[in-house]
């Protein structure tokens, strides 16, 4: 009579395989339920950025040119994901407009996706200069998630650019952060524009991403320094869109049809 074998780790394959199935399973019935629950229109919004800091002492003679000291800096502690991580993320990019896109602003529009197994707070708010605290001497915490567009050529040649989008948010401001059960997501719209690119017309792609950090402001004297912390959910992939790419302007491209 044969005996089927009931070793230690046969049987913790077997559980591994039936784990995994669970989490696909459970990934799926999420997906099916997916829903929109927030949209942020970007497309007219003018960001404010910019973070106050004590002026530095200056010791300037009257009526003398003067000019005061400072310093600042951003630190970024790296790492990378756990796949056994319930929590995931994905970028979506739904519609680009146009599609022949240049050097100039484009309309991109995303859906920031909670593709894991369990809720995440997301940064949502268009202005991180609204969550500096009244006193510009007080540090403050705040999360940033910037949604990327990633070019990248579809012929031989190897040619690749980046452009993206920040949403900022703070745990003193409820309206600046939303949590999102999994299967729901966040609609973005934003003009966008690359900040490196191909140095010749190209036949492309762009697909979403994104990077996310947990950041503390350090306002001293004279300047600040904000330490960040990369957060690193699962990322899960979308497809792309494709386009054409040239490093012109448009209006350089009206003004010359000849251009490609």
């Amino acid at each position: 009579m044969l005996r089927q074998s009931s070793s230690p780790r046969y049987n913790a394959r077997v559980a591994s395989r039936q784990a995994k199935l669970l989490l696909l399973l459970l990934a799926a019935s999420a997906l099916l339920e997916a829903q929109e629950v927030r949209v942020v229109d970007l497309f007219n919004v003018n960001q404010r950025t910019e973070l106050r800091f004590p002026p530095a002492p200056s010791d300037c003679i009257p009526g003398a040119p003067c000019v005061g000291g400072g310093f600042g800096g951003v630190g970024v502690a790296d790492g990378a994901p756990d796949p056994r991580d319930p929590r995931a993320l994905g970028v979506a990019l739904d519609r680009v407009t146009p599609t022949d896109i240049t050097l100039d602003a484009f309309e991109a529009e995303f859906r920031l996706l909670n593709t894991g197994l369990a809720p995440i707070n997301v940064p949502v708010w268009p202005h991180l200069s609204d969550l500096q605290p009244s006193s510009e001497s007080q540090p403050f915490s705040y999360l940033s998630l910037a949604l990327e567009v990633r070019l990248s050529g579809t012929g031989a040649a190897q040619a690749f650019g980046v452009g993206w989008v920040e949403l900022y948010g703070s745990a003193e401001r409820e309206d600046t952060i939303i949590t999102l059960k999994p299967g729901e997501w966040v609609r973005v719209k934003a003009k966008i524009k690359l900040h490196t690119w191909p140095t010749k017309p190209i036949e492309a792609q762009l697909r979403g991403d994104f990077w996310f950090h947990d950041n503390v402001f350090k306002p001293q004297t004279g300047g600040a320094f904000t330490e960040a912390v990369n957060v690193y959910p699962n990322h899960t992939v979308f497809p792309a869109v494709a386009v054409h790419f040239s490093p012109t302007h448009h209006a350089a491209q009206e003004s010359d049809p000849k251009k490609p």
